[in-house]
Order: C-alpha cells, then sequence, then structure tokens
C-alpha cells in the first residue's frame, strides 16, 4: 500500500474557517435565544417596552453631523465639524421637529457659517456654551421659541486644511 499524503495546508485551512464560522453562528443564534427569552420575562414581569412616553422628558432629536469651512482671505483655512443634538419638552415636539428638521438644520447651518464669518473659531479654544446659545437662538427663530429647550453639542472640532 502506497502512503497517502496529509492533508494539504489548504485544505485544514478552509476546515478552520468553516468551524470556525458555524460556531460563531452558533452561538449568535444561541444569543438571540437567551435574549428573546429574557425580554419575554421582563415583559411578563409588568416591565414594558423601551417606548417613549409623554412623561417626564426630555426628548432628543439627533440632527446630526454639520460641517462648515472657516475661510481666511477666500481660501478654506479650516472645517468646523458638530454633532448636535436637540433637546425637547414631549413626543409630539420631538415628533414635529422631526417633520421639520431640514428647516431646523438650515437654521443652524447658517448660524454656524455667521459665527464661522465672524471669527468665533479662529484661535486655540471656542466656548461651547456660546455655540450652543447661538444655535438655540436661530432654532428658536427658525422653528418657535417653545420647540427646542436645549442644544447639545456632542462633537465640536476644528480640522485644519493641510492642502494649502
Amino acid at each position: 500500500m502506497a502512503d497517502r499524503p496529509g492533508p494539504s495546508r489548504y485544505s485544514v485551512f478552509v476546515l478552520c474557517a468553516a468551524l470556525a464560522a458555524a460556531v460563531g453562528y452558533g452561538i449568535g443564534r444561541l444569543q438571540l435565544t437567551l435574549g428573546a427569552e429574557e425580554k419575554t420575562t421582563e415583559q411578563q414581569a409588568g416591565a414594558g417596552p423601551d417606548l417613549p412616553t409623554d412623561g417626564p422628558g426630555p426628548f432628543y432629536v439627533e440632527v446630526g453631523q454639520l460641517m462648515v469651512p472657516v475661510l481666511v482671505e477666500g481660501r478654506t483655512n479650516a472645517f468646523i465639524l458638530t454633532q448636535i443634538t436637540l433637546q425637547t419638552g414631549s413626543v409630539e415636539q420631538s415628533n414635529l421637529l422631526r417633520r421639520h428638521l431640514p428647516h431646523a438644520r438650515n437654521a443652524l447651518l447658517q448660524a454656524l457659517f455667521g459665527m464661522a464669518g465672524a471669527g468665533a473659531f479662529d484661535g486655540p479654544s471656542v466656548d461651547p456654551a456660546a455655540v450652543a446659545k447661538s444655535l438655540k437662538q436661530a432654532a428658536a427663530e427658525q422653528l418657535g421659541p417653545d420647540l427646542v429647550r436645549g442644544v447639545l453639542i456632542d462633537r465640536l472640532m476644528r480640522q485644519e486644511n493641510t492642502r494649502l
């Protein structure tokens, strides 16, 4: 009888990859099953789903990222990147704000462009509280004074333009 060569490295690799995929799939299915059982137990115990209620609030609407250029002598010197969330007082107000989100983004962008043109983002530091106050005022002018209760700045970053 002739000796048969052992499995090639490629065959071993394929076998290990298939085994790893099967184990990962099995663990994922197990976690889904256990998570569903935990939710069912919580709901039977009286804990309802995590839906917003019109309780004490506050409620938040994410505006997303806004980016404005900082111009110096007609050239883009830097970019200001912001991540903004707006605070409302009720579910109805947050739903109304979501319907008017393009108008809110427009007002916030106009305010950011105005601040950039006035030099608010020049220098080594920026006052986030002053930026939030200006953005809240712009939102109030565009959407009414009672809809937006607060402007939360999740990110405020200045990125220098290195391609001058």
